[in-house]
């Protein structure tokens, strides 16, 4: 009986240190006020970062711009708007070219914060925190558009179109929306995670091509489709809010 306890205790350390776990952001710091305890975490300071190149390469592409092109970096900062004016034009329509901006920098930023964990940084996008704040703005600027354009009659119709039974339902899908755009980038971010790590984890001293070509479509290719889905949604949602 003692011989098979030992050998029970001896293979409990070698089954916890083959275990697979994914948990949540880090938290670098937690500090309490107004009764609330804050967390400063990982994702945080990741965005941060993200941030900072995002504005190192908007610094770069945009210093000493000339009425004729010079330079192949003005060239390809010209080539990117040009593309990015197209692409709202085709989505919401040439009316809403006031929202080139917002739009421009909501692909850019969902997409550096998906792809940054190629550099062994964990994706905020992973953290579905942040992907439902992004998702909240497109709600409240959805809302915005509708009001606008409707005023409050207009807005109000909305909710009771085509028949006033349709109130709750229309509701609903109001914030339907919201909810369904950051589960899915979010969870599309977090299933990478897993698959990628399930992966390591099989094949553990043999984890040399597969994990590579894994990573290369669930960290770039995934990536870069769901940062143009959640931009897609963000237009058709903004635009079609639109009241007559």
């Amino acid at each position: 009986m003692s011989t098979a306890l030992m050998m029970l205790s001896e293979a409990a350390p070698a089954a916890a240190e083959k275990s697979f776990e994914i948990s949540g952001p880090m938290v670098v710091a937690s500090w309490e006020m107004f009764g609330i305890t804050w967390n400063l975490t990982e994702s945080v300071i990741v965005q941060w970062i993200v941030m900072l190149v995002i504005l190192a390469v908007c610094l770069i592409l945009g210093t000493g711009l000339k009425a004729v092109p010079t330079t192949r970096r003005q060239a390809l900062a010209e080539m990117l708007i040009s593309a990015l004016r197209g692409m709202v034009n085709d989505g919401m329509g040439a009316k809403y070219k006031a929202y080139i901006p917002y739009i421009g920098i909501l692909m850019v930023y969902v997409m550096f914060n998906s792809l940054i964990s190629l550099f062994g940084l964990r994706a905020p996008m992973a953290d579905v925190s942040v992907t439902a704040s992004l998702a909240m703005i497109t709600f409240f600027m959805t809302q915005y558009n509708r009001a606008k354009t409707g005023k409050l009659k207009g807005y109000l119709k909305a909710f009771v179109d085509p028949l006033p039974f349709m109130l709750p339902f229309n509701i609903i899908g109001e914030f339907a929306n919201p909810v369904s755009m950051a589960l899915r980038l979010f969870g599309n971010l977090v299933a990478g995670m897993v698959i990628g790590g399930l992966i390591y984890f099989a094949l553990g001293n043999f984890a040399i091509l597969i994990p590579a070509v894994a990573s290369l479509y669930f960290d770039i290719f995934s990536a870069v489709i769901q940062s143009y889905i959640f931009v897609m949604l963000t237009m058709s949602y903004i635009s079609s809010a639109e009241c007559e």
